[in-house]
């Protein structure tokens, strides 16, 4: 199926290879050369955001359970191909937005397994993610973008606020203000941005926060009052 012309076929036979990294690990490296050129080329094509998907998934998975064994392939071609993907400017139209989370997902994952064979790359590719954000359609993928958006503040804040930049504030709180309101979260993680929204308001005067505030959706204010968070 990963030689078909039909991009649905290779969706199926991908998702067949992204159980095997998933579930065995990097024992599934030994077969790596029968399906890592396919996942390259799926990421890449342009036809079928449901193969896209299914591809960016896999190399999220081949980052965080598939070890050492994928770090060249990871980094080294998928890495690039995704990059371009985020790139461009139909990436968040609706027929792709969930190729385009998973792609966000997986870089997310690759950034804290890989992180220090990207060494000198890291910044720019952190700057690069967190542009990114929102996440909020792809359930699956959305625990993961957000766990490490918490780490990195935690670690690391200036790697994205860039010594509390207006405009990376802004960005914060409009991306955690959109989770938090579409998204079912756990009680921990709906708590950590919760309170990185908080802390991130404080950085404003009174008129900032109000500037602020009246940018964010009506529907999203709406979300978190009925969800008790504002």
């Amino acid at each position: 199926y990963l030689q078909e012309r039909d991009p649905a076929a290779r969706q199926w036979a991908i998702c067949i290879f992204d159980d095997l990294v998933e579930f065995a690990g990097p024992a599934s490296a030994q077969f790596a050369g029968d399906f890592l050129e396919g996942v390259l080329a799926a990421v890449r094509q342009n036809e079928s955001p449901d193969l896209r998907q299914a591809a960016a998934y896999g190399v999220g998975i081949m980052a965080k359970n598939g070890g050492d064994a994928y770090a060249d392939f990871v980094v080294g071609s998928a890495l690039p191909a995704m990059i371009e993907q985020l790139s461009k400017p139909d990436a968040r139209e609706t027929e792709n937005i969930f190729a385009t989370e998973n792609i966000v997902s997986a870089l997310s994952k690759i950034m804290r397994v890989y992180g220090a064979r990207l060494g000198a790359d890291m910044p720019a590719l952190l700057q690069t993610w967190f542009a990114a954000l929102p996440v909020s359609n792809d359930d699956d993928e959305v625990p993961a973008v957000y766990e490490y958006l918490v780490q990195v503040l935690t670690e690391q804040p200036d790697a994205l606020l860039a010594g509390n930049d207006p405009r990376a504030l802004t960005h914060l709180v409009k991306s955690v203000v959109q989770a938090l309101a579409i998204c079912n979260l756990s009680p921990e993680l709906t708590q950590a941005l919760l309170t990185v929204m908080q802390s991130t308001m404080a950085s404003f005067d009174d008129a900032g926060k109000a500037a602020l505030w009246s940018e964010i959706p009506r529907e999203q204010q709406q979300a978190l009052q009925s969800k008790g968070l504002i």
